[in-house]
């Protein structure tokens, strides 16, 4: 009888082990971290990766004697070689902005799903000091370098001296996301090279890197010497980038928008490559989406909403047509810090404390990625952590399957951080 009651126990102990992910004394952690940046003195930020998690894709400040130069730099994960594709002052700015050095921008570089084309922001120096103005966009290989600018159609055949615009283009690129293929990428945009008494104005342009052809989706009229916007939505989310995503076939754009007259009356919307089929999926009807993704397919969209009207603070999926609206509880964390979204859909990141935490949304089941346990983990001054990211801003520091995703921490005897990789067994 005693024999048989500890073959039930022992049955019952596995079973609890089994099922209960939460508890990281007790559950196994298969995760495993390995350090990708040996930088020495110089500062590395923004990991972006592919799609496979075979490339890699950050800024590097380069500590020069007294002065600091900023690079874009793509690395093969598997063999550790590295190509920069883009170093300060290495190209001069168009027309009207000659002779004046191109920087490296202040937005994170997005690296294409498969790994092929580099896209980030490059800002005008002195004299102009204009931060993002240009987009650039480079195969990873170094080839087929091309520097993007962003004319308003609004002014299109306006008496730009008599208005006092500098120029006719968008003054920065606040936000921009790429499909999977590295062919379309949606962009945010605001500003504009012109007295401030005009106020500033925001839009969405699509761009077909082909073709080289760019679509506006959303922006105001300029009429008489004022913006003005013909219908709604308008006002598009954009400062430091807020909840704006592309589905990796390129089909879907997310983003937030000015939902009527009310100022502070926003929600996200959902619109077609072609501009069609704009629909709100959301009815909060305030403006703080802090971070949106959504999946490969278009199907499934994931965002944090940081307000405190209606359901609350916390990461919500909304179908792409705007059904099913959910919002995702964990059992371990108050609420659920998202942080980024597998490609397939299936798996989010998020924190908790210091622990990073990975939640399968279509069971609902969660477990810890990564902790102190964690055979890689770096013990330095912090913590080891997900990646630092502007406010606002999706990063894309996880596969398409989740089973690999980018980590930061500052090894022993180094104040700055390098990058990781985490590798999930997420089956």
């Amino acid at each position: 009888m005693i024999k048989k009651c500890i073959q039930i126990a022992a049955i019952v102990s596995f079973f609890w082990i089994s099922i209960s992910p939460l508890n990281a004394k007790e559950a196994p952690n298969p995760a495993e971290i390995t350090r990708l940046t040996y930088s020495g003195n110089n500062i590395v930020h923004y990991p972006c990766l592919s799609d496979d998690g075979r490339w890699m894709l950050y800024t590097i400040e380069i500590k020069d004697e007294e002065e600091t130069i900023k690079a874009v730099k793509v690395m093969n994960v598997g063999d550790g070689k590295e190509r920069e594709l883009f170093r300060d002052g290495e190209k001069k700015a168009r027309a009207p902005f000659e002779d004046i050095s191109l920087l490296v921008g202040s937005k994170p570089p997005v690296l294409s799903g498969n790994g092929r084309v580099a896209v980030f922001s490059l800002s005008l120096g002195e004299p102009a000091n204009i931060l993002d103005h240009y987009l650039a966009v480079v195969n990873t290989d170094g080839t087929n370098f091309r520097i993007i600018l962003f004319p308003i159609k609004a002014l299109e055949g306006k008496d730009l001296k008599s208005l006092e615009f500098t120029g006719g283009d968008w003054e920065r690129v606040s936000n921009y996301a790429v499909s999977s293929d590295g062919k379309r990428i949606a962009c945010m945009l605001k500003g504009h090279l012109g007295p401030r008494r005009y106020g500033n104005a925001g839009g969405i342009v699509l761009l077909d890197v082909s073709t080289k052809k760019q679509r506006t989706i959303l922006a105001p009229d300029f009429e008489g010497n004022e913006w003005k916007w013909p219908s709604f939505p308008r006002r598009p989310l954009i400062g430091g980038g807020w909840a704006f995503a592309l589905s990796g076939n390129g089909q879907k754009i997310v983003f937030g928008a000015q939902s009527s007259t009310e100022k502070i009356d926003y929600d996200l919307y959902v619109v077609n490559w072609d501009g069609k089929e704009m629909r709100r999926i959301t009815d909060f009807h305030d403006r703080w989406f802090s971070l949106a993704d959504i999946s490969r397919g278009g199907e499934k969209i994931v965002f944090f909403y940081n307000g405190r009207k209606k359901q609350g603070m916390g990461t919500y999926t909304v179908n792409g047509n705007g059904k099913e609206l959910k919002y995702i509880k964990s059992r371990l964390a108050p609420r659920v810090e998202l942080f980024d979204m597998s490609g397939d859909g299936q798996y989010i990141l998020f924190k908790h404390i210091y622990k990073g935490m990975i939640l399968n949304l279509n069971t609902g089941l969660e477990m810890v990625a990564f902790d102190e346990s964690t055979p890689g983990y770096a013990k330095g001054l912090t913590p080891m952590d997900f990646p630092r990211i502007p406010a606002f801003w999706s990063p894309k520091i996880m596969s398409l399957k989740a089973d690999r995703a980018l980590l930061v921490g500052p090894p022993q005897g180094k104040e700055t951080p390098e990058i990781y990789m985490l590798s999930i067994d997420v089956k």
